[in-house]
């Protein structure tokens, strides 16, 4: 019978063992961790030669890898390698330590190398890494990153998410409100509010509270309002975020501002006022001027903005200037700011205590009630300019507001000297907007002779691209870009302060317009729109009635524009 060669299932043949590459690896980390992460720093923070050392390390390094490669016996090849590896590390340390004998510095060998530490640190390293945002605390140092394992990680990652959208949607402002459910979220952009998709359950609460920490915040008090500031670096820049938590039977409501001072420090030269608006302004509001200025805007409307510009307008240097205010939001050089403290007394007896001190000028933000009143109309007040903040932009609005608190309409208009209002509207893009010829209607508002071919613009938030129309990569598709104010000054001569003593405040405020030829807010906004700055739409939706604009969704515009308060000064054509 012919032998049979029998099948049998092939055997794999190793003829290394795994482990041995795996140690030989495994020998390098070490050796990299404590060269890179430790003596070259070392090296450069003393000035000893960090480059020759770097050469060295790196020189030492190849010799052992090519030590376990060529070396034909592992038990032979591998202590070579490792003393290839410790030796330059010994010798560093050996011409360390002699250089810098009789110094402050501590001995330097294997044994105070802390392992763990560089582990923590290159964990730190990776995570800050794939972070595309850094949290930064007052001193500028950074919060550190968790680690994607750490629970921690899902909300930084929130945070992060919800910061990205503001500074990519260029919001100035961000809200968060909690509730049971989680957190709605708000932008306004160019003071549009924008909703966001809202962060659900638990992690809007552990995100409020990461956001909280980073601002220097108490996460736990959900009750008392606090404010903090919280810097963020990305790609290199710098921004900082103002964070206020209020809390309220509803729940925490958390603002993030977007470089809130940069928002408040707006020179008056750069408002938006047209050239006579700040001839009038220069005329009537002089340094050496006393008496009241209301200035006016609503709330969202620039009227923190609008006061510390006006404030500005006087030099701190020679001039003594003093404001309270519910809560000072920025620090103007050479101004003595105070926060009104409802604890201690109330506002008439706070800024009665200002005023025995005798300065040049006060700003106050809260001196609606009759109290206020009689003091800045006391004489202990004569020789002092007050500008008094007023949530509302209509001059007569304001006017009667302040003769209704003052309860005696002679008292209160006898030191009126002024009055400042604004309302914001948004700019249109420049790469976008489109010209056309306005409507015999939009001609009249604009005041245009009829037959007078002129063009205005209007927002499309499209280009063409190739031919092709495409969102506009500049708005975003939005058709606007930042915003402007419509402003009104209106001086308030003897004629006119006689008509308020009287209660005629619509008399008052319709001679004085005529004398001065100032234009109101909304005229200010139409010639906005003449000088191709914004839109017939824009200044529609801005001045629509309360109910119109509510019932509208946002960034829409009514059928028809408001009748203006009063005739504009027709602009030059």
């Amino acid at each position: 019978m012919a032998p049979t060669i029998l099948a049998e299932t092939p055997v794999p043949l190793f003829l290394m063992s795994v482990a041995k590459p795996l140690v030989t690896i495994a020998a390098f980390v070490p050796y990299a961790a404590v060269v890179s992460g430790k003596l070259e720093k070392d090296a450069a923070y003393y000035n000893l030669k960090p480059q020759k050392w770097a050469a060295i390390f790196l020189a030492f390094g190849t010799a052992a890898l090519l030590a376990s490669l060529l070396i034909p016996t592992w038990f032979a090849g591998f202590p070579v390698m490792v003393a290839l590896l410790v030796a330059p590390c010994a010798w560093y340390m050996s011409f360390r330590n002699k250089a810098l004998a009789g110094t402050k510095a501590k001995p330097l060998s294997f044994l105070n190398v802390d392992f763990a530490k560089m582990s923590a640190e290159r964990r730190a390293k990776a995570a800050r890494a794939g972070a595309t945002l850094r949290f930064q605390a007052k001193d500028r140092s950074e919060h550190a990153v968790p680690d994607r394992k750490d629970p921690a990680y899902e909300a930084y990652s929130a945070l992060e998410q919800l910061v990205l959208a503001a500074f990519d949607g260029r919001a100035t402002r961000a809200e968060l409100a909690l509730t049971k459910q989680g957190a709605q979220v708000q932008l306004t952009v160019d003071t549009m509010k924008v909703r966001r998709d809202p962060i659900a359950g638990d992690l809007a609460t552990r995100t409020v509270d990461m956001l909280k920490s980073f601002a220097g915040l108490d996460p736990a008090d959900r009750r008392k309002m606090q404010r903090g500031t919280v810097g963020v670096l990305r790609d290199g820049e710098r921004t900082v975020l103002t964070v206020t938590s209020v809390g309220s039977m509803q729940g925490e409501t958390v603002r993030i501002d977007v470089e809130r001072e940069k928002q408040l420090t707006i020179p008056a030269a750069k408002l938006g006022l047209a050239e006579p608006q700040a001839k009038l302004l220069d005329e009537h509001v002089r340094p050496e001027t006393r008496g009241v200025v209301l200035v006016g805007a609503r709330p969202g409307q620039g009227l923190t903005t609008l006061c510390y510009a006006l404030l500005g307008r006087h030099d701190s240097l020679i001039t003594n200037i003093k404001t309270l205010e519910r809560r000072h939001e920025r620090t103007v050089e050479g101004v003595e700011h105070a926060d009104f403290d409802s604890a201690k007394s109330d506002y008439a007896t706070q800024l009665q205590t200002i005023v025995r001190r005798g300065p040049d000028i006060v700003l106050a933000t809260e001196a609606t009630d009759a109290a206020s009143v009689k003091v800045i109309g006391s004489p202990n007040a004569k020789d002092t300019l007050f500008y008094v903040a007023m949530p509302s932009d209509s001059v007569v609005d304001v006017l009667a507001a302040w003769l209704k608190a003052s309860g005696d309409p002679k008292v209160a208009s006898e030191r009126l000297r002024a009055f400042v209002g604004q309302r914001l509207v948004r700019r249109l893009c420049q790469t976008c907007r489109a010209a056309y010829a306005p409507s015999p209607a939009e001609a009249k508002m604009l005041a245009i002779p009829a037959g007078k071919q002129v063009q205005i613009y209007k927002q499309t938030g499209k280009v063409l691209i190739k031919d092709q129309p495409a969102d506009c990569p500049s708005c975003r598709a939005a058709g606007f870009m930042g915003v402007t104010a419509a402003i009104e000054v209106l001086p308030f001569d003897d004629q006119a302060r006689s008509l308020l003593a009287a209660g005629d405040v619509k008399g008052a405020v319709m001679h004085a317009r005529r004398t001065f030829k100032s234009p109101s807010v909304q005229d200010a906004a139409l010639l906005k729109v003449r000088a191709g700055e914004t839109s017939f739409d824009e200044v529609k939706r801005v001045f629509a009635p309360p109910a119109a604009a509510a019932a509208r969704p946002a960034g829409t515009a009514p059928a028809a524009a408001a009748k203006p308060a009063a005739p504009a000064p027709k602009p030059k054509a």
